[in-house]
């Protein structure tokens, strides 16, 4: 072949497989959405390795985090200045007080709280009109706290609930014998108990075990669930493998909560090994537990009783059904250890 012929021949060649190449990139942009995490721990690490091993982007969806607690991540929810909210819990208290949201998934419906309190307090009766710290107002800890209370017989204001914020003001205030009792995190234990200032105190009652609430949970919009309910779906699809592997893998999951801002390994891992049983293996609640629930809020918020939203009202989990019954018949696992 003469040399010029050659030559427009690997021109010809060349842009053929640019064009190729082309063809085979994607052809679409990824859906962009913002969610919020309050904290670099083992109840946002399936959203974090949701992120880190592509199950977002496997499902065209470009995830942005955005670090906010529920007081913060539920008006912009509600705002549209987030898409998605981790705090499902306060949500619900939204909810109940006519924000047009709705509670996708759970992420644990067990409140990761104990109960601990100083030596003269032998029973949750002598507890009675007695300041129990608790970390704000009307938060997941009061609730757990008022649901334990009504439980065992007694009304959600027998005792007197002190805020007294996260980490160690909270910490500092049962260890130092100033407060009945206080409501500490399961992941807080080690750290308290490695400081050498909590001796006396005992456990009252574990709230992993004697209560079922929203602890933590995924929300949305009623206005985004009725204009794009496929981009819903394909949220929980990558939500729903984070979770997965976050029960999986502890390695990954650690290396994703440091990645993402949890600077001590060794701590992370502990928070892992405390709190990894307490996540939803169905990202439901309870059989049962939601109209309790709804009540027990609704009586905190001052809600009359006959407008107290049913759970329908509240909960819409059939993506979750959708998609939990689509990666079984695909057959899906995690991408344990992989890049």
């Amino acid at each position: 072949m003469p040399r010029k012929a050659l030559s427009g021949f690997l021109c010809r060649l060349t842009a053929m497989c640019g064009v190729v190449t082309a063809l085979a990139a994607p052809s679409y942009a990824l859906d962009s959405i913002k969610v919020n995490y309050v904290e670099p721990a083992p109840y946002y690490a399936p959203l974090f390795l949701a992120i880190d091993k592509g199950y977002f982007k496997d499902e065209g969806i470009a995830a942005e985090l955005v670090q906010a607690g529920g007081g913060v991540a539920t008006p912009a929810l509600l705002a549209g200045d987030l898409d998605f909210s981790t705090s499902g819990s306060v949500a619900i208290s939204a909810i109940l007080k006519g924000a047009k949201l709705k509670v996708l998934f759970v992420t644990s419906d067990r409140p990761a709280f104990e109960l601990w309190a100083q030596p003269e307090i032998k029973s949750i009766e002598d507890l009675k009109d007695k300041p129990v710290g608790i970390i704000s107002r009307g938060d997941t800890s009061e609730i757990a706290m008022r649901y334990y209370l009504v439980k065992h017989n007694h009304p959600g204001d027998f005792v007197a609930y002190t805020p007294l914020g996260t980490g160690t003001g909270r910490l500092a205030g049962i260890a130092s014998g100033a407060y009945a009792a206080a409501l500490l995190g399961v992941n807080e234990m080690e750290e308290l108990k490695a400081s050498g200032k909590f001796q006396t105190q005992h456990q009252l009652a574990d709230m992993t075990k004697d209560v079922r609430m929203v602890f933590s949970g995924l929300a949305a919009s009623d206005a985004l669930i009725a204009k794009n309910p496929d981009l819903v779906r394909r949220m929980l699809r990558a939500f729903v493998k984070g979770m997965h592997h976050t029960q999986a893998s502890k390695e990954d999951s650690v290396a994703a909560m440091v990645a993402h801002g949890n600077g001590d390994a060794s701590k992370a891992a502990a928070q892992y090994d405390s709190s990894a049983g307490l996540l939803s293996s169905t990202g439901k609640t309870a059989l049962g537990a939601e109209a309790f629930e709804l009540q027990l809020r609704g009586d905190l918020l001052s809600v009359p009783k006959d407008q107290i939203k049913k759970p329908e009202q509240v909960f819409d989990f059939h993506f979750v059904d959708k998609v939990s019954a689509e990666l079984k018949a695909e057959n899906w696992k995690p991408k344990i250890g992989k890049p």
